[in-house]
C-alpha cells in the first residue's frame, strides 16, 4: 500500500471517527449531520434523512478504497460504507455505526447490525444467471435472524431476465449496463422483484435488494471500486 493511500485510508478513518463521535453536540458541523443520524436510523418520511453531495464528494476525496452509498427504503434512511475486508469474491463495507455488508460481485450476500440480519443466503445460480445477464429460473435461499435468536430459511424460486442497457454515471464509475430483473417466489416468504444493474465484465454496480421483512428493499450504489 502506498503512503497516498494509507494517508488517504487516515483521513477517511478520521472522517468516519468523526461522524460517529459527533454525538448530541448542538455546534458540529452541518455536513456531517446526515451521515451521523441517517443509516438504519428511522426517519419522519416527510423530512428523509439524505447524505449531501458534499458528503460524498469528501468521502471520496478522503479514501482509495472501495466506497458504496446504501439507502434503506422503508426507512428513509442512508449511508455510505467504505470497504473494510476482503475474502475472495467477498467484500464486506462497514458504516460509521459499525453496520456491516457483505457483496458478492455485487450483491447482498450478508448484513450484520441492521436487526433481522441477511444471516447468509445460497446465491451461486442467481448471481451465476444475473452476472452472464441471462434469463432463467434458479433456486435462491435467504437465513435471517429473528427477534427470537433463531435463523429461518426462506426458500425462492427466481425468474431472471435482461432489461434495457444504459449509461450509469455514479460517483466516481461510469459504466454502460445491463438492467437485470430477478422476480422471486416461495410458499414461506413474501415475493418480492430485485433489480440489478451488471457491467460487461459481470460486476453488480447498483441494486434493490429485498433483505426480509423487517428490512424490506436495501438500494446499494457503488460510487467507487
Amino acid at each position: 500500500m502506498s503512503f497516498k493511500t494509507l494517508r488517504r485510508a487516515g483521513l477517511f478513518a478520521g472522517l468516519l471517527a468523526t461522524l460517529a463521535a459527533c454525538g448530541n453536540d448542538q455546534t458540529r458541523d452541518p455536513i456531517f449531520e446526515a451521515a451521523y443520524t441517517g443509516f438504519f436510523q428511522k426517519s419522519d418520511a416527510a423530512s428523509p434523512q439524505g447524505l449531501t453531495d458534499e458528503v460524498i464528494a469528501q468521502t471520496l476525496a478522503a479514501t482509495d478504497l472501495p466506497v458504496i452509498l446504501l439507502r434503506i427504503n422503508a426507512r428513509n434512511s442512508e449511508a455510505i460504507a467504505a470497504q473494510i475486508e476482503r475474502n475472495g469474491e467477498h467484500r464486506t463495507y462497514g458504516t460509521a455505526e459499525r453496520q456491516a455488508i457483505v457483496l458478492r460481485h455485487g450483491m447482498i450476500t450478508g448484513t450484520r447490525g441492521l436487526g433481522g440480519d441477511l444471516m447468509s443466503v445460497e446465491e451461486d445460480a442467481l448471481l451465476r444467471l444475473v452476472r452472464g445477464r441471462g434469463t432463467g429460473n434458479v433456486a435462491y435461499v435467504q437465513r435471517f435472524l429473528t427477534a427470537e435468536d433463531v435463523t429461518r430459511e426462506i426458500g425462492y424460486r427466481c425468474n431472471v431476465e435482461p432489461d434495457e442497457r444504459v449509461d450509469l454515471a455514479q460517483g466516481r464509475i461510469r459504466a454502460g449496463v445491463t438492467e437485470m430483473l430477478a422476480a422471486c417466489t416461495s410458499e414461506d416468504g413474501k415475493p418480492f422483484v430485485d433489480y440489478y444493474m451488471v457491467d460487461g465484465s459481470g460486476e453488480i454496480l447498483g441494486s434493490r435488494q429485498w433483505l426480509g421483512e423487517t428490512t424490506g428493499y436495501v438500494t446499494m450504489t457503488q460510487l467507487q471500486k
